[in-house]
């Protein structure tokens, strides 16, 4: 038989209290809604007290044994804003903003659907949150697989993932679209190993092992400014976002930064398609732009920032090559010549043309590399979540 703690309310307070303040201090990263195992070992998410009516009905327990404690230490799993979390099997979470109360929890970590701001009345209203000067580029080199200079480029992005091992690594990539807002791939935020944690996301970044970066051309050495690590505030992932099997739909989510980021020539977001004839434009032969960081021929992840051009794809070959996948309108291929593509490091990160606002050419974003088979096959295209066809969901999840 299980031995008794027979405390009066005071040392039972004192108790929970005990336990709660080790789950604070020996936790340092939120977790909510992460992926997690239950004490038993079950699959669960990580929320807070009140989402866990398991662990809700333990605390109300009158009594509680020295097996109730230790359960209750055992399902920690994170803290958010000095609030302990713990690993739920059946956790009860809001998801519908127009039906449910808001939940007092802060939206500082991954969600599917985000409340909508009465401030702000329609998508119009919200698209002015958008920056007016984009996708600014000095360079209209769009072929190769070649480095890109310090200042090309630079809405590019890197998601860093803390291991389980503690080792912290750069996953994924990105694009700023706002000094606030970074889109990706949702396969980078739910297709992960449920040990890893986002911790932030890194803008300015050329050269991975050098902060600042520099470079020397005819004796003269220009700096960039250094990098911008910048914590992350809510991720929103597209409610419908699925991958079963080879078929991938709706892989895109949006990344809220904790603070703005501070433009500069390294440091600047990208256009988006945002009339109708750029939100439905046919890309096909068009010769696009592909940058990231991922695998190369002779590296699993390349120390710089890396360029190539691909020509867009139309949607009927492209079915012809992933015949399980199902290809449909919010999805486009580019890419098909040996030794030019994006590769794995480069997920989520942008598939960008040239192309013009009003008087002043600029880069605007088509799409965001999601998935396609072995890198840099002849004849096999890469498969991108097609931008245009998600503006509204985009600009509706906007914030001031």
């Amino acid at each position: 038989m299980p031995s008794r703690i027979t405390c009066t309310l005071a040392c039972w307070m004192l108790v929970i209290a005990n336990v709660l303040m080790c789950m604070l201090f020996q936790t340092t990263e939120a977790q909510y809604l992460t992926q997690c195992r239950t004490p038993e070992q079950s699959a669960g998410s990580c929320v807070t007290v009140t989402q866990c009516p398991l662990v809700q009905n333990l605390l109300k327990k009158p009594l509680l044994t020295a097996n109730d404690v230790q359960y209750l230490e055992n399902s920690r799993c994170g803290v958010l804003n000095r609030k302990a979390l713990v690993c739920c099997a059946r956790p009860v979470i809001a998801t519908n903003a127009a039906t449910q109360a808001p939940s007092p929890v802060p939206s500082l970590v991954p969600t599917n659907i985000v409340p909508v701001d009465n401030r702000l009345e329609s998508l119009e209203q919200r698209q002015r949150l958008l920056p007016d000067e984009c996708g600014l580029h000095l360079s209209d080199r769009i072929i190769g697989g070649e480095r890109a200079k310090l200042d090309e480029y630079p809405w590019m992005a890197l998601l860093q993932h803390r291991r389980k091992t503690g080792a912290l690594k750069f996953h994924c990539g990105g694009a700023l679209i706002s000094t606030r807002y970074v889109l990706t791939a949702a396969h980078c935020i739910r297709n992960i190993p449920s040990t890893w944690i986002l911790t932030i996301v890194r803008l300015g970044e050329t050269d991975l092992q050098t902060n600042p970066d520099c470079t020397t051309l005819l004796d003269e050495t220009t700096c960039a400014d250094p990098v911008q690590d910048i914590a992350f505030e809510k991720i929103i992932v597209h409610p419908e976002y699925r991958a079963i099997g080879t078929e991938v739909r709706n892989d895109i989510a949006q990344i809220r930064l904790a603070q703005d980021a501070q433009l500069n020539d390294y440091v600047h977001p990208i256009c988006l398609p945002l009339d109708n004839a750029a939100r439905t434009q046919s890309y096909d032969g068009q010769r696009l732009v592909v940058a990231g960081w991922g695998q190369t021929e002779e590296d699993p992840l390349s120390q710089y920032k890396l360029f190539v051009g691909v020509d867009g794809v139309p949607e009927q070959i492209c079915r012809q090559k992933y015949p399980q996948a199902n290809i449909d309108q919010t999805q486009l291929c580019a890419g098909g010549e040996a030794g030019k593509d994006a590769c794995r490091g480069d997920s989520g990160g942008p598939l960008m043309y040239p192309g013009r606002r009003g008087y002043q050419e600029v880069m605007i974003l088509a799409g965001l590399v999601s998935f396609g088979k072995k890198c840099g096959i002849q004849g096999v295209p890469g498969v991108y979540t097609r931008v245009g066809q998600y503006m509204d969901w985009i600009v509706g999840n906007l914030e001031p």
